[in-house]
């Protein structure tokens, strides 16, 4: 460690004090003193000089005094990032102290893919809520990179989301793959029977119809793309872009020539009300695999081997 990084170290850990936090992250979020200086209740020479305590505790400047207001530097970044962080822990924190104090052993925050496995979710629960003393769980159900993006942030301590290729260089993710699915089209009713007198799939005639789409940006929806540029046709405009089960199902209903690729376990509670109808024809494509992800060195982490554990013990 240099002589630098040795006095900004002595600087943190005798100064640096959580409101010193909470003002970066509200001079980022507001970009001025006086605006900031209001809502704290405070005179702007006040805030002028937390500031100035605050970057001399880093020994850098955080924010450049710009005509547009303040501007966070490289440094600032680092710090506004990391800030917060703390906050975010430091709330989690008081919330699990409430609930110890209920009787419960702590909180996990678990993400949820939208089209995750019936089964690993059963495991899933079954764990959690078999844990004594009692464990509060809060689940947030999203695409992956929704899932991904709350890790980083500390609103969640693990997910089971899409096992991904980007986030295995990332240090600060940990990920252990569950299962693989297998996607099947599922049609409208109506078009179903025409649809099903073909042996194999014909992506020509797929592109003509309305198609329901997982947003953008999704690992579904990339696997999709890739369909359709691989059999040299234009991706078609979706008629629909969404990823909840009981949405897609309703649009089924009232597209006549709907169609859509969905995992197979999904597939079938979509096509439950008699609206759309699973297609027999294999698929020679393969959906991103699901796995848990959850941030590394977490807090949480013992916890977390267990529910991995219980959910790789249950077969999919």
């Amino acid at each position: 460690m240099s002589h630098s990084q040795q006095t900004v170290g002595r600087a943190i850990d005798a100064r640096l004090k959580l409101r010193h936090y909470r003002l970066v992250v509200a001079l980022d979020r507001y970009r001025s003193i006086t605006r900031v200086a209001e809502i704290l209740g405070s005179s702007q020479p006040t805030v002028t000089r937390a500031l100035a305590d605050i970057e001399d505790i880093f020994n850098a400047v955080l924010f450049d005094r710009t005509g547009r207001g303040l501007e966070p530097t490289a440094a600032g970044r680092v710090v506004i990032a990391r800030a917060a962080y703390a906050i975010a822990e430091n709330d989690e924190l008081l919330i699990e102290l409430d609930g110890v104090r209920a009787g419960r052993q702590g909180r996990l925050r678990v993400g949820v893919l939208p089209y995750a496995s019936t089964r690993v979710l059963d495991s899933t629960w079954s764990y959690l809520f078999s844990l004594r003393p009692r464990i509060a769980t809060v689940s947030m159900e999203d695409v992956t990179g929704n899932l991904f993006a709350a890790l980083r942030a500390r609103t969640l301590d693990c997910a089971i989301c899409r096992f991904s290729q980007n986030e295995q260089g990332d240090d600060a993710i940990e990920q252990v793959l569950l299962y693989h699915q297998q996607p099947r089209l599922v049609v409208a009713k109506p078009s179903a029977a025409l649809l099903t007198r073909f042996p194999e799939v014909d992506i020509a005639k797929l592109s003509e119809m309305d198609w329901i789409f997982p947003p953008a940006d999704t690992p579904s929806r990339g696997m999709i793309d890739a369909i359709f540029s691989a059999a040299g046709r234009r991706v078609p405009i979706p008629t629909l872009e969404a990823y909840a089960v009981r949405t897609i199902a309703s649009a089924l209903r009232n597209l006549p020539r709907g169609i859509t690729v969905l995992p197979d376990d999904i597939a079938q509670a979509v096509c439950v009300g008699g609206a759309a109808e699973v297609l027999e024809q294999a698929l020679p494509w393969s959906l991103p695999p699901v796995g848990l992800a959850w941030l590394r060195n977490s807090p949480k982490a013992d916890l977390i081997d267990g529910l991995r554990q219980a959910i790789l013990a249950r077969p999919v």
